[in-house]
């Protein structure tokens, strides 16, 4: 029987991995969409002008493939569902590593240019930051223990 902290734990990281799997499967899907669901306002000459621009070509290709990584990892946080305490990195990297690194770059990048979906995302991140580290701060004494 697993304890309460090891649910929230589980819960934090079930949650984590849908917000991964949406936002990464939306914008590896279509970033057109992904930009009309966000009211981002995408000019139509502007996104047929891209395959004929090689830098904003490899640059939509290469966050389209990272999108897709983000669902892939989205996705393998189902690993830590069954087994709390082997994957327990697996929570570290994509649950406190990722989110802190991307909330500074959006905060820097916000900073800059105010973009409302930075700022959601940000503020996402910064969520799923905080409340990993205190689910795996509320289960440290059980890894010691060996206990879930």
């Amino acid at each position: 029987m697993r304890s309460r902290k090891t649910n929230f734990l589980q819960a934090v990281v079930l949650i984590t991995g849908i917000i991964y799997v949406i936002t990464g499967g939306l914008f590896a899907l279509s970033p057109h969409l992904f930009g009309n669901i966000f009211s981002v306002d995408i000019n139509e000459d502007w996104f047929n002008e891209i395959p004929k621009d090689p830098f904003m070509f490899m640059t939509l290709t290469l966050s389209r493939s990272l999108a897709f990584l983000l669902f892939t990892i989205g996705l393998s946080m189902v690993l830590p569902l069954f087994d709390p305490l082997k994957y327990r990195g697996l929570v570290y990297y994509t649950g406190i590593i990722f989110p802190f690194v991307a909330t500074l770059i959006f905060v820097i990048n916000t900073i800059t240019n105010s973009v409302g979906i930075l700022m959601l995302y940000s503020a996402v991140f910064f969520i799923i930051f905080i409340s990993t580290s205190v689910a795996l701060w509320l289960t440290r004494e059980s890894v010691k223990s060996g206990i879930e």
